[in-house]
């Protein structure tokens, strides 16, 4: 007992440290974890399947109006104790109401599309701006480092009397402003690193592994193919379609409840003492009189149709406008990391390298050297920022032209039956 007691203690810190490594996290785990977490989306959902169950509603037969009155004197004072009427809907009343429960369902549907699309892009572009930020840091971490290696050689110099005491004064400063860079490259990873998590459904300060680096394809563009996938695929214009469809279906439903019905009837005249009296009937509806309640609503209905037809065009227009400004951004994006990467950093870090060389060897003024070192944290800085307007710019073109499959959608099925 004592052995494996002395075992279990020598384990404990490898098990500590094995819970606390954090898987990596790509960008298509993060995708799944908000899909199957997300409370806006899983709302959408929702309201899909209570759309779904309206029109298994409308499809039914109304129910059956049962009149029980039964006579407590000897004369009842009504022609009938008994009285069971079933509408038979034969005026399209139904058909009509199922029409409208459709078409919520499929605006309900283009809904739930929207919001997985809006979903994916801001799980992209936080994803991509973490990683953005955790580079950042390792950038101010590791020019702080160069930074107090110059504060070194420059103190070594200024006590062997080849420099004077101002350049000490210099670098000193420069460490200074370098460790509050670090400082504010760490606040930047705390507070994009709490805005991944929410979006994942995690508590803000979980830690989320190892990330994908920020990479680039500069694939070919088709303007004229991803517009009318846009145009095709965008749940927004279909969203407007379909509360249109609602409108027409509303003022079908209107028109239809203005003709006749015919409800079949059973009646008896006494059940109480005894069954007598009873027969079968059918009852007409006609509802005649019309005082301009269901005319106008008819209008207004059709009104508001005609506004939705305007509805789907200024939404075909808005598509249109994103897939261009999302190709806009992608395009000079792509042109501003090519010159990066075409030589511009490069030089850059060879003029910071020349420049420690120089001042190691006494002939590179502090100044110089660490001007060279700001022009060379300002481009690496730049070149992602660059990196990172991109890649955003790359998911929201993916957005803009409907690119995500909506099919995220079926690992959400069956989400919440069990919850209480």
């Amino acid at each position: 007992m004592r052995v494996l007691i002395i075992l279990l203690l020598c384990l404990a810190p490898h098990l500590v440290l094995a819970q606390s490594i954090v898987s990596p996290l790509t960008i298509g785990d993060a995708i799944s974890i908000a899909v199957k977490n997300n409370p806006r989306l899983s709302a959408a959902v929702r309201d899909t399947k209570a759309s779904q169950m309206g029109v298994l509603s409308a499809r039914a037969f109304p129910e059956p109006s049962i009149l029980f009155s039964p006579g407590i004197t000897a004369l009842s004072g009504t022609g009938e104790e008994l009285l069971i009427s079933q509408p038979l809907e034969l005026n399209g009343t139904r058909t009509a109401r199922t029409g409208v429960a459709t078409a919520r369902l499929h605006q309900a549907q283009a809904q739930s599309i929207i919001e997985l699309r809006n979903l994916v892009f801001a799980v992209k572009t936080v994803y991509y701006e973490l990683a953005r930020s955790l580079e950042q840091q390792e950038l101010a971490r590791e020019l702080l480092k160069t930074v107090e290696e110059f504060d070194r050689i420059t103190r070594r110099q200024v006590e062997l009397g080849s420099r004077p005491g101002i350049d000490q004064t210099q670098t000193e400063i420069e460490v200074l402003r370098a460790r509050q860079h670090v400082r504010l490259a760490e606040g930047q990873v705390t507070a994009t690193l709490a805005a991944l998590n929410t979006l994942l459904g995690r508590e803000p300060a979980n830690p989320v592994g190892t990330l994908s680096p920020l990479t680039t394809t500069f694939p070919s563009i088709d303007r004229e193919n991803l517009l009318r996938q846009a145009l095709s695929e965008r749940a927004e214009i279909t969203l407007e379609r379909a509360m249109g469809d609602v409108f027409r279906q509303e003022a079908r439903l209107t028109r239809a409840q203005g003709l006749p019905d015919l409800a079949p009837q059973f009646r008896a005249g006494s059940v109480t003492r005894r069954f007598d009296d009873y027969g079968f009937g059918i009852a007409i509806s006609l509802p005649l009189f019309d005082y301009g309640s269901r005319r106008n609503r008819i209008r207004q209905a059709e009104e508001s149709a005609r506004a939705q037809g305007d509805r789907v065009e200024a939404a075909r227009n808005q598509v249109r406008q994103e897939v261009q400004q999302a190709l806009a951004r992608l395009q000079s994006a792509e042109a501003v990391l090519k010159e990066y990467d075409n030589g511009l950093l490069e030089k850059a870090q060879r003029l910071l390298e020349a420049s420690r060389k120089g001042l190691e060897a006494g002939q590179t003024g502090v100044i110089a050297v660490l001007e060279a070192q700001r022009t060379f944290r300002s481009i690496q800085t730049e070149r992602l920022n660059a990196l990172l307007t991109y890649v955003q710019a790359h998911a929201e073109l993916e957005r803009a032209t409907g690119a995500t499959p909506s099919a995220l959608l079926n690992t959400m099925q069956g989400k919440g039956e069990n919850r209480k």
